[in-house]
């Protein structure tokens, strides 16, 4: 959605890393960690944890993907460009970074460990 010249993005995986993002949309400012629900319940096993970026609406490109629903961590709604499907890509090692990095949930963390074999750091699973 673009208000006052800006839009919103929803970055996950290793597209999180700050470094990343500052290399790739160099004005961009955190807005909250979020959720894209790919299921029905807001409390869904699917659901994808990421970041929800504001950027100037012409750092919006026609390849950034579709415009979906994010819901913030506070429990704000926004509509925001997602690429592909949204779930994480990116090496298991650099998901793992920039999701402890945002402090994504405990839960979904342990997950994406789990896909790895790995306990999330934390042994807690």
């Amino acid at each position: 959605m673009v208000e006052d010249g800006e839009a919103y993005r929803f970055l996950s995986g290793a597209e999180m890393d700050p470094a990343a993002v500052l290399a790739a949309e160099p004005a961009a400012r955190f807005v909250a960690r979020a959720r894209l629900g790919t299921g029905t319940a807001s409390d869904d096993v699917d659901d994808v944890w990421g970041i929800l970026i504001r950027v100037p609406a012409a750092g919006i490109g026609v390849d950034v993907g579709e415009e979906r629903e994010v819901t913030t961590d506070d429990g704000r709604s926004f509509a925001a460009a997602v690429d592909g499907d949204g779930r994480p890509r990116g090496g298991t090692a650099a998901v793992l970074a920039a999701a402890r990095y945002w402090e994504l949930p405990p839960a979904y963390v342990r997950r994406l460990a789990g896909a790895d074999g790995g306990d999330g750091g934390d042994g807690d699973r």
